[in-house]
């Protein structure tokens, strides 16, 4: 190894050490709800309901953009709200996934790339006279099956189920349910073909 290397090593484990480390520190002090995952990156997670986070599970990726700008953000907002992350889920950074009172349940062995969302609601009427009065918001459960592979820039919205062991491609909304074995995508994502 080069003396070149050796110091960019050092280095880049310094800036790891004194911010990084820091920066999710300070985000475990801003949650309410605690986790145990490995968070390379920093996590606020916060609300009324339960988030639940199985073992092995990481969040972030140093090697990937946003790593040092951005956090992964989990909101169990009202106190029926649920978040589920099974075992052995790496979750890529900038990820947001948000329970307004249903539950969004991440199932074992995924892999889920940057900028993810997850919502279980609309979070506001469509009607233009009622849209900050929370009425007739619609909630509905989001599941991602089990040995799923999102890739990065995806949303998935209420009601949608992914099927086990199916490929979500980047920049993909999902506003239906995807079949498992499935690789899907598009705006809206659709099924291209089967595994």
């Amino acid at each position: 190894m080069t003396l070149n290397k050796l110091l960019f090593k050092i280095r880049e484990r310094a800036v790891e050490i004194l911010i990084q480390k820091s920066r999710v520190l300070f985000y475990s002090l801003l949650s309410n709800i605690p986790l145990k995952a490995k968070k390379y990156q920093p996590v606020l997670s916060n609300g009324e309901g339960t988030i639940k986070i199985g073992k092995n599970v990481s969040f972030g990726v140093s090697y990937a953009p946003d790593y040092y700008s951005r956090y992964c953000y989990l909101n169990a907002r009202r106190e029926q709200s649920y978040i589920e992350i099974g075992d052995n889920c790496w979750i890529n950074n900038n990820a947001a996934i948000i329970s307004d009172g249903k539950k969004i349940i991440i199932g074992k062995n995924c892999l889920i790339g940057t900028n993810f969302q997850a919502i279980d609601s609309d979070f506001h009427d469509l009607n233009p006279e009622n849209r900050f009065g929370g009425k007739n918001i619609i909630k509905k459960d989001v599941i991602i099956e089990d040995n799923v592979f999102i890739g990065n820039d995806v949303t998935i919205l209420k009601g949608v189920v992914v099927g086990e062991n199916s490929v979500i491609g980047n920049h993909s909304v999902l506003t239906k349910s995807i079949p498992k074995n499935t690789v899907a995508a598009g705006n809206p994502a659709v099924v291209i073909r089967k595994i």
